[in-house]
């Protein structure tokens, strides 16, 4: 065990007030080495998740390929076996089950390829944006059945997706995550991972406050940064979530230090590179401090 693990320990039964034969417990658990039970447990969660993914990527190519020697009765007719069979297969065998688990959020998946397979199929005018509102629709009632946090991940890619394609608003798709975040802190674990939403908020909400420091000087885009960063914010320091607020805080550099750029970009006197190189280590250096400040 690392040493940032044993003193994580120590801070956890400092603020409980543990007894010293308590410590000598806890210690002893934490350094004691896997045993034959919970290494099985581990590969078997992790072979399972690796065959789900090699299943789904398998199928996606295999429409993909464009399957000569199949018409399109048959491309579908296999499609629809593959997700039937693996509803059933979870329904037998109870979804307290894991690989009742990974069936049905790899059904969710194939449910995109066969959406894929009807717009090879039968393409019309339409861009195909209302194919990812469709796979969404159609998998957020099993998404909700399963309280499965890779289902959660699967659905909120195609939710982002839908939104990429037919909004093209990083505003917009910066908030609605934002609300998927808070849905899934409220209700965590059982309602997918804080760490996708909160990515995308991130990449979302700090681009397209870049992109109008730069261009356009559009209100909407500071206020929707600002909300998130207020939230998050509250929230992190009530966690004391320190990579949460080291992200925020790496969000409000970008944004001073493009300021700094763009207003110091026609200075012709002086070395405005080293000022801004001089702005970021200062304002990085604030940040360590802040987060190594932040009580335990």
């Amino acid at each position: 065990m690392s040493n940032a693990t044993i003193e994580e320990v120590a801070n956890f039964a400092d603020r409980q007030n543990w007894s010293h034969d308590a410590r000598v417990r806890a210690y002893a658990l934490a350094t004691r080495p896997a045993d034959a039970g919970e290494w099985s447990r581990f590969l078997d969660q992790n072979l399972l998740a690796g065959g789900a993914l090699a299943f789904v990527s398998g199928a996606s190519f295999l429409v993909a390929a464009n399957w000569s020697w199949l018409g399109a009765y048959g491309k579908f007719l296999l499609l629809e076996l593959l997700l039937v069979g693996l509803a059933l297969s979870a329904w037998r065998t109870g979804l307290q089950q894991l690989k009742a688990r990974w069936a049905l959020t790899v059904a969710c998946g194939l449910v995109g390829a066969l959406l894929a397979l009807y717009k090879q199929t039968y393409p019309g005018e339409d861009d195909g944006h209302l194919l990812f509102w469709i796979w969404a629709g159609l998998t957020l009632p099993w998404t909700l059945l399963l309280r499965f946090e890779p289902a959660w991940a699967l659905w909120l890619g195609v939710a982002n997706l839908a939104l990429a394609a037919t909004w093209e608003d990083a505003q917009l798709t910066g908030m609605l995550n934002l609300a998927w975040w808070g849905l899934a802190a409220a209700y965590q674990p059982r309602f997918g991972w804080t760490q996708i939403p909160l990515t995308v908020c991130w990449f979302s909400l700090t681009g397209a406050a870049l992109f109008n420091v730069f261009d356009k000087h559009e209100p909407a885009a500071f206020v929707a940064w600002i909300a998130w960063v207020a939230a998050t914010t509250f929230y992190a320091y009530r966690r004391r979530h320190k990579g949460t607020l080291a992200a925020l805080g790496f969000s409000v550099i970008l944004l001073v230090t493009a300021a700094l750029l763009r207003g110091t970009a026609e200075w012709a006197d002086m070395n405005w590179l080293f000022i801004l190189g001089v702005a970021v280590s200062v304002q990085v250096a604030g940040l360590i401090y802040a987060l190594r400040r932040l009580p335990e």
